[in-house]
C-alpha cells in the first residue's frame, strides 16, 4: 500500500481522513476466544496430527505437510526439483519471486489475461517449455483456468505448483483448488482467510513429481521450533486495533503518516535477509495448527457470510462504472478480497476521495515483478496501477459493506465518461 498511498498523499492539503469510525481492510477470523482456546496446543503436538487429518479429508490427498509459510513451502518444493526455470505471473505477491530465487532458480514472467487478475493458460502457453516449472495463482481466491494449465504442462513436460495461498476451501467445477497441479500450497498467513500468524500446508497430488519422503528429509532453509507467544500477543492487540472506532481514530492517521514519508528509495530486503525471517525459519507450531483447525470447523458459516458480502458488492456495483473481476465460475464464498478498479481514473485520486469519505481502501502488488520494461506486460502493469480491494471478513456488517460499495460507486460516477486507460 506504500506506493499507492504515498502518491495519493503527495501534495494533499490538510488531514486527508478525519478521525472517525473506519472499517479496516482486514480483520482476523482468529477471534480472541480462538487464541485462548488453542493454548493447550502450545505444549502438545497432537493438534498437528488433527489438522493434517482435517486437510486429508478436505483435499482427499494422502500426503499433507506443513511449512513455516507459503513462500517457504514454494522454496522447499522448488529446491527438490531439478528444473531450473520457473514461470510465474508478473502480477502476484512478490514473495513468490523471492522464494524462486532462494531456491536458486531463474524467474520467467507471464502477463495477466485481459480484464482478469490471473494469468491463464493462454499466457502460460508461450513459456510452457519442457523442463520448466509453472506456478499458476488463484489471486485473492479467484480461480484461474487451472485444468487447462495443468493439461498444458503435462503435454509440454512441465511441473506445476498451484499457488492456492489465498484460496483454501475454494472450488472450481466442484473440485478443491490446490488439488489440480502436481503440488498445491495453502497459506495460513495473517492476511488470509484462516490465519494462524503465518504457516502453510503443502499437498502432494503427484508423488512421481515430488517424493513425500524427500519433502520431510530435506529443508531448503533450516528451521527451528519457537513458541509463538509474541504472535499471540500481537493478534490480541490486532483484534483490538481493528475495531472500527479504534481503527479510524488511531490506526489510520498513523498509517497515513507512515505512507506520506515513504520513498521509492526505501531498501528492499535481500535474499539473505529474507531467509533469516520467521517466514522461513520458524516451524509451523502445534498451537498454530490448533487455531487453523478451530476455524476450519466453522468453514461453512464463514463461507455463508463471505458469500453474502460478495453478493452485496456485486448487486451494488452492477451497472456502475466500477470494474469487477469475478469470472462466472468463481466460488464467491471463498474470496479473500473483492477486487475493483475505476477505468479512466488515477488510483491516487480515487484513494484521496475515499479518504475524505471515511474509507481506507486496500491496495496490493502495486508494481509488476519483472525487471524488464513494464511495457512488456501491459495487463499486469494496468492491474498494479489501478486495482484496489474491498474488504471481506465475517465481522464486516452487511450495511457497512453496502455503504462501502455505494461510496465507491459514487466515486466511480465522476469518471463515467472517462476514456479507459487500459
Amino acid at each position: 500500500m506504500e506506493v499507492a498511498y504515498s502518491e495519493a498523499l503527495r501534495g494533499a492539503p490538510g488531514t486527508p481522513c478525519p478521525r472517525r469510525t473506519v472499517h479496516p481492510p482486514n480483520r482476523l477470523e482468529t477471534r480472541n476466544w480462538d487464541l485462548l482456546a488453542a493454548l493447550p496446543g502450545l505444549w502438545s503436538s497432537s493438534s498437528l496430527f488433527a489438522l493434517a487429518d482435517h486437510l486429508h479429508c478436505l483435499t482427499g490427498r494422502k500426503h499433507v505437510f506443513f511449512a513455516p509459510s507459503c513462500r517457504a513451502a514454494i522454496a522447499q518444493v522448488l529446491s527438490l526439483l531439478p528444473q531450473q526455470e520457473v514461470v510465474i505471473p508478473a502480477f502476484t505477491c512478490p514473495v513468490v519471486k523471492t522464494a524462486v530465487l532462494i531456491a536458486g532458480k531463474r524467474v520467467i514472467y507471464v502477463d495477466t489475461a485481459p480484464h482478469q487478475l490471473n494469468s491463464t493458460s493462454v499466457q502460460f502457453e508461450k513459456h510452457a517449455k519442457p523442463g520448466r516449472v509453472l506456478i499458476p495463482t488463484h489471486l485473492f481466491g479467484i480461480p484461474t483456468d487451472i485444468e487447462r494449465i495443468c493439461d498444458l504442462a503435462r503435454q509440454r513436460g512441465c511441473v506445476t505448483i498451484e499457488d492456492a495461498a489465498a484460496a483454501l476451501g475454494a472450488r472450481r467445477n466442484g473440485r478443491l483448488l490446490g488439488t489440480f497441479a502436481d503440488v498445491g500450497v495453502f497459506s495460513f498467513e495473517r492476511s488470509k482467510r484462516f490465519p494462524a500468524f503465518r504457516g502453510a500446508a503443502v499437498v502432494v497430488n503427484d508423488e512421481q513429481v515430488v517424493s513425500p519422503s524427500r519433502f520431510t528429509d530435506f529443508q531448503a532453509v533450516q528451521t527451528r521450533d519457537v513458541l509463538p507467544i509474541r504472535e499471540i500477543l500481537f493478534s490480541l492487540m490486532f483484534n483490538a486495533a481493528t475495531l472500527p472506532w479504534m481503527y479510524g481514530r488511531f490506526v489510520v492517521p498513523r498509517q497515513l503518516k507512515k505512507y506520506a514519508r515513504w520513498s521509492p528509495e526505501t531498501r528492499s530486503p535481500g535474499l539473505q535477509d529474507a531467509v533469516r525471517t520467521r517466514a522461513y525459519t520458524n516451524r509451523f507450531h502445534p498451537y498454530q495448527a490448533a487455531l487453523v483447525t478451530r476455524m476450519l470447523m466453522r468453514m461453512a458459516d464463514i463461507r455463508k457470510r463471505i458469500g453474502r458480502l460478495v453478493s452485496i458488492y456485486m448487486e451494488t456495483l452492477r451497472d456502475t462504472p466500477v470494474a469487477t473481476f469475478l469470472p462466472n465460475e468463481c466460488d464467491h464464498a471463498a474470496l479473500l478480497r473483492f477486487p475493483v478498479a475505476i477505468p479512466g481514473a488515477k488510483r491516487s485520486d480515487v484513494l484521496r476521495q475515499a479518504l475524505r469519505r471515511g474509507l481506507f481502501l486496500e491496495t496490493n502488488y502495486e508494481t509488476t515483478l519483472n525487471e524488464e520494461a513494464d511495457g512488456s506486460f501491459p495487463n499486469a502493469l494496468w492491474l498494479a496501477q489501478n486495482v484496489f480491494l474491498l474488504p471481506l471478513y465475517t465481522a464486516l456488517p452487511e450495511q457497512s459493506a453496502r455503504r462501502l460499495a455505494q461510496e465507491v460507486a459514487l466515486i466511480g460516477s465522476n469518471y463515467a465518461h472517462a476514456v479507459p486507460s487500459r
